[in-house]
């Protein structure tokens, strides 16, 4: 029987606090696999329909993934994102003892949009190959990316590239000798909406991240603009700070 008897509360709101309290208590851990909604229900004295709702609740806060075929888990911690340090997703998440993988939704060389041939200082006509990917952290969804890069320094960039597994900054160092170097970050909040929404498994209007980053190689020649968006909830984005000169 659910523990908590709030009244007016729906019984799927209450059973997902439930379960809430007991991973923050860490009575369920990361990675742990929960009961069906069949033994939910049956364990519970709900119907299936209750246990579906508190699952789907938890798994669009954040708290739960749903991995098809083996059933519902614990999510993983949030993901530690540094603003400070320049490295490529994959790298970043290698780090962090994460399996990260890739999603490739567009990979083609089409004419750069004006926000990026401004952020590139390409011609009128200049050309960027666009690559798309939704970002997987542990099996799950969490960042889409979409990075430009000048297409006048990197040609044939997609041929023979597998990008679903590839880093792109491993491509551009080992085939053009372009070492990504320094770059310039912004972010700011969003809401998920449309087509964002659905990639990301979140509902309308859930919270995200939006980092935009112009990065340059070591002759400080722009070469890559990349427009990403974070879920929310699935990323703690961490900066090192240092107390500048003040005025007395």
């Amino acid at each position: 029987m659910d523990k908590t008897a709030e009244p007016d509360l729906p019984r799927y709101l209450a059973i997902a606090r439930d379960i809430e309290a007991d991973i923050r208590a860490g009575r369920l851990t990361a990675g742990e696999r929960l009961p069906s909604e069949r033994d939910m229900a049956k364990d519970r004295q709900i119907s299936r329909m209750t246990a579906r709702q508190a699952l789907q609740h938890l798994t669009n806060r954040g708290f739960l993934e749903a991995q098809v075929g083996r059933g519902t888990f614990v999510r993983s911690g949030a993901i530690q994102q540094e603003l400070t340090t320049l490295t490529g997703f994959s790298e970043a998440m290698a780090r962090q003892g994460r399996d990260s993988s890739s999603i490739v939704v567009e990979a083609a060389t089409r004419d750069a949009d004006p926000a990026t041939a401004l952020a590139l200082g390409l011609p009128q006509d200049g050309q960027v190959h666009r690559l798309t990917r939704i970002r997987l952290v542990d099996g799950a969804p969490v960042a889409i990316e979409i990075s430009e890069i000048d297409a006048r320094v990197t040609p044939g960039f997609f041929a023979g590239a597998d990008f679903a597994r590839q880093s792109t900054y491993d491509r551009l160092r080992t085939e053009y000798g372009i070492a990504p170097t320094t770059a310039e970050q912004t972010l700011e909040a969003a809401a998920a909406e449309g087509e964002t929404a659905h990639r990301l498994n979140l509902p309308e209007g859930a919270p995200i991240l939006r980092l935009t980053r112009l990065t340059r190689d070591a002759e400080g020649r722009a070469f890559e603009y990349v427009r990403s968006l974070y879920r929310g909830d699935a990323f703690n984005m961490k900066v090192h700070l240092t107390l500048g000169s003040t005025e007395r």
